[in-house]
């Protein structure tokens, strides 16, 4: 039985559909109302965890709420420590660390 490019590109797509869900995907929502939230909280990551578990809240997901709050929490646990140490590796000659205030970035990328 021979298979066609466009049906083995198809069984492809299935099966890595498979292995990873990606729940935006199958979204419902305007993505306007999507871009409206992230210019409202001003692309601040931390208020976008906490809306993400506020609005879990909202729709009485409670259980699911508190698992990605504290999904969320041990997150940045973890990355405050890998921040910290971090920080220790790249202090300059002087003990204060680099300067980065001519970064000119989106604030999402702080």
């Amino acid at each position: 039985m021979k298979i066609t490019k466009t049906q083995l590109r198809k069984i492809i797509k299935e099966e890595l559909l498979k292995e990873v869900y990606w729940l935006p995907n199958d979204a419902q929502y305007p993505r306007q109302l999507l871009s409206n939230v992230s210019k409202s909280i001003d692309w601040d990551v931390g208020q976008a965890f906490a809306f993400v578990v506020d609005l879990l809240e909202d729709v009485n997901a409670h259980d699911v709420a508190e698992q990605v709050n504290k999904l969320i929490m041990q997150r940045e646990a973890d990355h405050e420590y890998n921040a910290d140490q971090y920080a220790t590796q790249n202090d300059d000659e002087d003990g204060n660390p680099e300067d980065d205030s001519n970064w000119v970035g989106h604030k999402s990328h702080y």
